[in-house]
């Protein structure tokens, strides 16, 4: 019997040897897969981080007072897809004031934004303003919805009667129109609209463009409260009389249309434009990293 001992000896090191190599390939592929999963693990945190820091980045007012809005030209193919716009009128009872009101949707081809632009105006314009100057065709071929309005006594709202406050009112219609937070541009003699509103109803918008709007300096005792991206446009004439009410507002940025008068859009519509584009862009991805 002795003779056979080193053959089982020299057979059970092998099998030992054989069963540490099988662990040790085990144990290699283990380690990977708990790499790779690690691997994932970081990364997603890496982008929630990442997620994270933007939208604190976009919600401060660094953000926002050094936003270039005239960074992207508009794309050719809005131009295009405003061709396609076709716009609808209405008429709506708020507040015993009849209102007519222009809207439109996005047309085929044209992914939604989900962004809604309530375009108010001056004394002395009316809805058909913007659809004269193309801001509903481009707006809505941007991937916009718009509802452009006649504000009382002007335009085709004949009444100017309405029971109740200003604020109120565009409350009203903001409510009946079935919009959540829009995106409020509001030129001139609709400033004693949206201000008044804007400060009633804080957290009812999620951009405001006010153009050179009347009433701006009601805006600075409740600025401080105000957090919400303002886009303030004027001419070069009324230069910081506009900005320096608003620019308590800590997401504030304002830009001066060259070369242009009172109604600043009229002469410099392109830039106009651009402006509005590059602004609400940067509303949805606000609104997005949120």
């Amino acid at each position: 019997m002795a003779p056979k001992l080193p053959v089982i000896i020299s057979r059970g090191l092998m099998l030992i040897m054989a069963l540490a190599a099988v662990c040790l390939v085990i144990s290699a592929v283990t380690t990977t897969q708990r790499k790779d999963k690690l691997g994932d693990v970081v990364l997603q945190s890496a982008n929630v981080v990442k997620r994270a820091t933007t939208g604190k980045t976009m919600g401060s007012p660094e953000f926002w007072r050094n936003v270039n809005l005239q960074a992207e030209e508009i794309p050719a193919a809005v131009s295009e897809a405003a061709k396609k716009v076709v716009v609808n009128t209405h008429s709506i009872n708020i507040m015993g004031a009849d209102t007519f009101y222009r809207s439109a949707e996005p047309p085929a081809g044209v992914q939604s934004s989900g962004e809604v632009v309530v375009l108010l105006h001056g004394a002395a314009f009316k809805s058909k303003t913007w659809l004269d100057l193309g801001t509903i065709h481009n707006l809505t071929a941007m991937g916009h919805g718009v509802f452009a309005i006649d504000l009382p006594g002007y335009g085709e709202s004949r009444s100017s009667k309405i029971s109740g406050s200003n604020e109120d009112y565009l409350a009203q219609l903001v409510e009946k129109l079935g919009v959540i937070h829009p995106i409020l541009l509001s030129p001139s003699m609709s400033g004693g609209f949206s201000i008044p509103f804007l400060l009633k109803f804080p957290d009812a918008l999620s951009g405001y463009v006010p153009v050179a709007p009347v009433g701006s300096n009601s805006v600075v005792s409740k600025a401080s409260q105000l957090a919400l991206p303002t886009h303030v446009i004027q001419n070069v004439k009324n230069r910081g009389l506009y900005s320096d009410h608003f620019f308590k507002i800590a997401m504030s940025h304002a830009v001066e249309l060259p070369n242009a008068g009172h109604p600043a859009y009229l002469d410099q519509p392109k830039m106009f434009h651009t402006l509005l584009y590059n602004f609400i862009k940067q509303v949805h991805a606000h609104r997005a990293s949120n």
